[in-house]
């Protein structure tokens, strides 16, 4: 699948990746400024990768107004990964970690939710294949290139991937406002899948139905509610502190 990417970081993360990128553009502006990321440029030349100096309305048209701003751009192939193959590589693996995202529909938090998994360790991110949004360029871009390391996949049932999960030994936990308990309060050293909710809708009602545990996150402002990428990251990262930093 052919991904449209921008940006200094994103471009870099796909290279080092051992992504296929077929072409890199420059801006007339940036390449006159000599606003050349080292790193990058190294990183192209070492490859032997195709640099093209291109003009402001080239950018505009093929890849749009934010990457217009950026100054340099790249065509690079995403191939898609399958629950199947995923799973079988993390049998018996200790302490798993999956999300599972019910309802995913905003490019921006699906890209930053991936960008934290990836930092926080989590081995697979687990969509739907109807009503989400799957990896496409802005993704990738609000990602910073974490979609080029992680496995992110769809299956067509999340209930049936939620039960599948389940049988495996894998404690399924939602996260939920309304939930008593909070995340502070579990034991996250088990292997676990953490299902976040969409924006503003949170868990569906058979979703959460499934989940063996809904936790929260504490609040004492006078908004009751936290973006679904806040959220993800908030308890992404006490699963990462219980597992890693407590002995």
């Amino acid at each position: 699948m052919e991904l449209r990417i921008y940006g200094v970081n994103t471009i870099k993360e796909a290279i080092n990746s051992g992504s296929v990128v077929s072409d890199i553009f420059i801006s007339e502006k940036k390449h006159k400024n000599g606003h050349i990321d080292n790193d990058l440029f190294r990183l192209i030349k070492e490859r032997n990768l195709k640099l093209t100096i291109k003009n402001e309305q080239f950018f505009q048209k093929e890849f749009g107004k934010d990457a217009l701003v950026k100054g340099i751009a790249a065509i690079t192939d995403y191939e898609e990964k399958f629950f199947e193959d995923v799973i079988a590589k993390n049998t018996g693996k200790s302490n798993v970690f999956y999300v599972i995202l019910d309802d995913m529909n905003d490019p921006q938090n699906l890209g930053s939710i991936i960008r934290t998994a990836n930092c926080a360790g989590a081995d697979c991110i687990i969509l739907p294949k109807s009503n989400s949004v799957f990896i496409t360029s802005s993704v990738a871009n609000v990602s910073q290139g974490a979609v080029f390391y992680s496995d992110v996949v769809r299956v067509p049932n999340i209930a049936r991937a939620i039960e599948d999960l389940k049988d495996m030994g894998i404690w399924v936990v939602g996260l939920s406002s309304d939930a008593e308990d909070d995340i502070y309060s579990f034991k996250f050293d088990i292997p676990l899948a953490i299902v976040v909710g969409s924006e503003g809708k949170g868990l569906r009602r058979l979703t959460q139905e499934r989940c063996e545990k809904i936790l929260s996150i504490p609040m004492k402002g006078n908004i009751n509610s936290l973006n679904a990428s806040v959220s993800f990251a908030i308890s992404a990262y006490e699963i990462f502190r219980q597992r890693d930093f407590i002995k």
